[in-house]
Order: structure tokens, then C-alpha cells, then sequence
């Protein structure tokens, strides 16, 4: 039945992605636009205005995890958002496996597509600056998962709030650039922000990616730090979304919108 259930996710995801292939062209291509005005705007301003961690290559690795984590949380929260609009979130509440593990093969396959255009994305950017990288896909891959269920669990907490208010895309909006703030902090001046979302990610992200180092030359403190951090707020994030999601059973609006 698993096996089954995970097929049919990821076939209808494959559809919906290669249906309207020009949304998911149009989204990466406005990404890109923005990284280049972000990253020759921070050049020609001779850089040192952001605490990026070596300003353009924080930037660029920076930038790279916002995408991650958008793609993570956005799927999750606006698939919740999409599927209460259209009026079929009930039906997938009725499914034998139970909603929580069809999001999860969503994000399975979303994960998959989310790596391959990214890596698509870092090459054309790294040739558009100069940006020298290293595309070790075997470092990169633990470092950008981790980084994705951080992105997943925080989705799971909006999706609950979804569940709840329906309509919260505003709120959608203010966390992508609150994201941004988690990466301007400096680590001399407030050491806790290592423990902040997707922190931690970027700061390894940018020793494999820019630096060239492999995962098992990366310090074994930062790699711990990673795991657990990944670990609390994926946790964190389903069991937010369990509240709400009992909250919405209770009151009986997963069929209103």
C-alpha cells in the first residue's frame, strides 16, 4: 500500500510539474534576477556592508540555502493552502496512510526536482559572477537535506496554521525575508543564532561549496550541531502541525475553507 500511495504522489506530482513547467521556469527565472542584482549590487558596493561570513561568498551560499528553504516550507504550506482551496484536503485526510505521509512523499519527490534545479541555478550563477564552486554532490547532498527538513519542519508549523486560518499567504511572505535576517547575524556577537533555522546549513553549505571541503573534514562540533538543529525543528514542526491539525478535526474545518 506504501509503495502504492508513494507511486501515485509522485506520479501526479510529475504532471502538475511538467503541466505548468512555464510557472516552474518563470520562478527560477525571477530567483535568478534577484540573486544578480543582490550580488553585483553587494560588489559594487565593495562589499563589507553585510556580516555574510566573507560578504560575496556568504551571499552566494546564503542565497543558495534561502532558495533550499523556500522550496522546502513553501511546498508543504501552500500544497496545504492549495488543496483546502480546492476542496479536496478532506478526501486526502480520508486516504488510508493518513495526510502527514502524503505530504511526505510530496516532499520526497520535491526534494528529488528541488536538488537537480537548484544545481542548474548554482552553475549558471557561479558562471554569471565568477564565483569559483565545487560541486562535490556527495558532500552537498547530507548538507542540502538537512538543510530541507529544517525548511520542511517550519512548513509543517505554517501548514498547521493554514489548516486553522485558511488564508495566511501574507504570512508566507514576511517568513522568506525573515529567513534572510537568521543569515545577517555574526556569530561573535550572538553565538545562539548558530542554533537558529538554516544557520548552521549555510556555514557548512559554504565550507563544501565554496571552499572546497569535503563532509568529513568539516569540524565534527558543527556537523552535531547540524543534526541536532535539523532533528528539534523538524520534530518541532510536525508536532505543531499535529496541534493544529487536531484543533481542525475539532472544529470541523478541514472540509470549510
Amino acid at each position: 500500500m506504501w509503495a502504492v500511495v508513494a507511486r501515485t504522489v509522485w506520479k501526479q506530482n510529475f504532471r502538475l510539474m511538467t503541466r505548468y513547467a512555464f510557472n516552474t521556469v518563470s520562478s527560477l527565472v525571477t530567483l535568478y534576477i534577484v540573486f544578480a542584482l543582490m550580488f553585483f549590487g553587494v560588489k559594487s558596493l565593495g562589499g563589507s556592508v553585510l556580516d555574510l561570513g566573507d560578504t560575496l561568498e556568504g551571499l552566494f551560499t546564503g542565497y543558495v540555502t534561502w532558495m533550499l528553504a523556500i522550496m522546502g516550507y513553501s511546498d508543504l504550506a501552500w500544497g496545504i493552502t492549495n488543496e483546502s482551496q480546492t476542496g479536496t484536503l478532506e478526501q486526502l485526510y480520508l486516504a488510508p496512510v493518513g495526510y502527514r505521509w502524503i505530504a511526505a512523499f510530496t516532499q520526497s519527490f520535491q526534494f528529488a526536482v528541488n536538488i537537480v534545479l537548484l544545481t542548474i541555478m548554482v552553475v549558471l550563477m557561479s558562471f554569471s559572477t565568477g564565483q569559483a564552486i565545487h560541486l562535490d554532490i556527495v558532500s552537498m547532498l547530507p548538507v542540502g537535506l538537512c538543510i530541507y527538513l529544517q525548511a520542511a519542519g517550519m512548513g509543517f508549523a505554517l501548514g498547521g496554521l493554514a489548516l486553522i486560518y485558511k488564508r495566511i499567504q501574507s504570512f508566507f511572505q514576511i517568513v522568506q525575508f525573515a529567513i534572510v535576517g537568521f543569515f545577517m547575524l555574526s556569530w561573535d556577537r550572538f553565538p545562539w543564532a548558530k542554533y537558529l533555522p538554516l544557520t548552521m546549513g549555510q556555514n557548512v553549505l559554504q565550507k563544501v561549496l565554496i571552499r572546497g571541503s569535503r563532509l568529513w573534514q568539516i569540524p565534527g562540533s558543527e556537523l552535531a550541531v547540524l543534526g541536532v538543529v535539523t532533528a528539534l525543528y523538524l520534530a518541532a514542526g510536525i508536532g505543531l502541525f499535529t496541534l493544529a491539525e487536531n484543533k481542525a478535526k475539532a472544529d470541523g474545518l478541514l472540509g470549510q475553507y
